[in-house]
C-alpha cells in the first residue's frame, strides 16, 4: 500500500510542476524499491532528505552524502485535573483520528489523573472513541507488531478503528474515530507502549500530575526521544507548565493542542515551521532538532566586505565629577521631581552619606524615601524588596549612593519597578 500510494502520488506531483514549468524529470521514483537501489541512489545525491524507519534514516548517514535525518515518534499526552474535558478530548479524537493516525506526531498514550479518568473516559465514549474491554485488548497487542518482532504490522498501518477490530478479530461500530485501551505497564515489553501509526490509542491512570510526567518520560524514551509530547492544562498553572517543557526531551512541547495538527505548524501555532519532516536532533539520533523545511536544503553563500566593527556607549547628557558638585548636580533637578527614592547600602546610611543628599532634596522641595537593605553582593530578594518599596511610594526620581552594589541594585529594582509584568530570569 505504502509503496503505490507514494509512487500515485509523486506522480501527481509531478505533472502538476511540469504544467507550471518545472523541468520534466524534477521528481522521480523507484518502481521496484530494493537496498541496493537505495544505496546507490543515495550514493549519486548531492543531499538526502530522510524520512521512514530507523534503518533507512541510519543507512542515509552511513552513504557519505550529507543527510538530514528525521525520527520516530511516541508522542504521550498529558491531561492536568485543571484542563478543559470537553475541548481536550475533542482535539486529541481530532488529531488521533486525522490519516488514520499515520502522523508520527499523532498521540500514542493519554495520561490521566485518577480524579478526573472516569469523567474524560466518558467523555472519549460519547465523542465517538471506543473502549475495549480485557479480551480485546490482548487481541489489538497479538495484531500490532509482526509475530516475534517490535516491526509495526503493516496490515494495520492508516487503517481505520472498524478495519482494525475486524482484523484483530471482533467487531465495533463502524462510526468509531478511535479504539482506546486501558492498560497499566509503560515496560518496552507492552506493545500499545510504543508507536502504533493507527487509530489506537493507549491510556494510562495516574496518581497525580508528578505520576503523569514519570508516565511520559518513560513513554518519549520508549521510542520517541526528540520528537513530540503534549500537555493540556489551565494556562494558570505556570509552574507545571515549565516542569513539563523542562522535562520532556522533545523537540515540539505542545500545550492546548492537538498533537498532529499541532506538531506540523502554522494551523495551531506559529512557533513551529509548516512541515510534515519532524528532526529530532541529538535526542532522536537526528542531526535536526526542528521542523525540516526549505532552509534546510538550501546551500547559503555570504559574501562579505570588510567593515570595521562599530564600538559604543550611551552616557547620560552630564556627568558631575569634581569635588564639591554634588548639591549643584541636585539643585538642577528642581521643579522638574516631586519623590525620590534613595538607593545605598545600610554602612553609608549609618555613616550619613546619604545626608549630603537629602538636605539638598529638602532645600528644593523633593520629597525622599531611602531603601538601604543593598549588601555587597546584592541578592536577587533584596532588589524585589526595593522595587516593591518603590511600587508603594511610587517616586519619579531614583538614586543611587555608593559603589557598584548600589549602582546595579538600583538599576534593576528600576526595570522591577517600572515593569512589575517582567520576570528577572527572563531577562538575566
Amino acid at each position: 500500500r505504502a509503496k503505490k500510494s507514494t509512487i500515485y502520488t509523486a506522480k501527481i506531483a509531478l505533472e502538476e510542476a511540469i504544467k507550471y514549468g518545472a523541468p520534466e524529470n524534477i521528481i522521480g521514483w523507484i518502481d521496484e524499491p530494493s537496498l541496493d537501489i537505495s544505496r546507490e541512489l543515495m550514493a549519486e545525491s548531492d543531499l538526502i532528505l530522510a524520512t521512514g524507519g530507523p534503518g533507512m534514516v541510519k543507512s542515509a548517514y552511513s552513504s557519505g552524502t550529507p543527510a538530514i535525518g528525521v525520527g520516530s515518534g511516541n508522542t504521550p499526552v498529558i491531561i492536568d485535573e485543571s484542563a478543559h474535558i470537553k475541548m481536550t478530548v475533542n482535539y486529541i479524537l481530532m488529531s488521533k483520528s486525522f490519516d488514520n493516525g499515520v502522523i508520527c506526531a499523532s498521540e500514542q498514550s493519554v495520561i490521566v489523573p485518577r480524579r478526573i479518568y472516569e469523567r474524560v473516559k466518558e467523555e472519549f465514549q460519547k465523542r465517538g472513541a471506543y473502549i475495549l474491554n480485557a479480551e480485546e485488548t490482548d487481541k489489538i497487542r497479538k495484531v500490532l507488531f509482526k509475530e516475534g518482532t517490535t516491526s509495526i504490522n503493516a496490515d494495520i498501518v492508516g487503517q481505520s478503528a472498524y478495519k482494525i477490530a475486524q482484523i484483530a478479530g471482533f467487531e465495533i461500530p463502524k462510526d468509531k474515530r478511535v479504539i482506546i485501551a486501558e492498560i497499566d505497564s509503560t515496560d518496552v515489553s507492552e506493545p500499545l507502549a510504543h508507536e502504533k501509526l493507527s487509530p489506537i490509542l493507549a491510556m494510562y491512570k495516574s496518581k497525580d500530575f508528578n505520576d503523569s510526567l514519570e508516565k511520559a518520560k518513560t513513554l518519549v524514551e520508549l521510542g520517541g526521544l526528540g520528537h513530540t509530547s503534549s500537555l493540556y492544562i489551565d494556562l494558570s498553572e505556570k509552574a507545571k507548565i515549565d516542569i513539563f517543557g523542562e522535562a520532556m526531551k522533545t523537540g515540539r512541547t505542545l500545550i492546548n493542542m492537538p498533537a498532529a495538527l499541532g506538531a506540523i505548524g502554522d494551523v495551531f501555532n506559529f512557533k513551529l515551521a509548516p512541515s510534515l519532516t519532524l528532526g529530532c536532533g541529538s535526542w532522536g539520533g537526528n542531526s535536526v532538532s526542528e521542523n525540516v523545511g526549505v532552509k534546510h536544503l538550501l546551500n547559503v553563500k555570504t559574501i562579505a566586505e570588510r567593515r570595521e566593527n562599530m564600538l559604543w556607549f550611551k552616557v547620560p547628557e552630564k556627568i558631575y565629577f569634581k569635588f564639591g558638585c554634588l548639591p549643584e548636580a541636585l539643585e538642577e533637578l528642581k521643579g522638574s521631581y516631586k519623590k525620590a527614592m534613595i538607593v545605598t547600602d545600610r554602612t553609608l546610611a549609618e555613616l550619613g552619606y546619604a545626608n549630603h543628599v537629602t538636605q539638598v532634596l529638602e532645600k528644593v522641595g523633593i520629597d525622599y524615601r531611602i531603601f538601604s537593605e543593598v549588601g555587597v553582593d546584592p541578592t536577587l530578594s533584596a532588589t524585589q524588596a526595593g522595587a516593591r518599596a518603590m511600587q508603594e511610594y511610587q517616586p519619579d526620581l531614583i538614586i543611587a549612593i555608593g559603589g557598584g552594589s548600589a549602582m546595579d541594585a538600583a538599576k534593576i529594582m528600576w526595570v522591577l519597578y517600572e515593569h512589575p509584568e517582567i520576570r528577572f530570569k527572563d531577562i538575566a
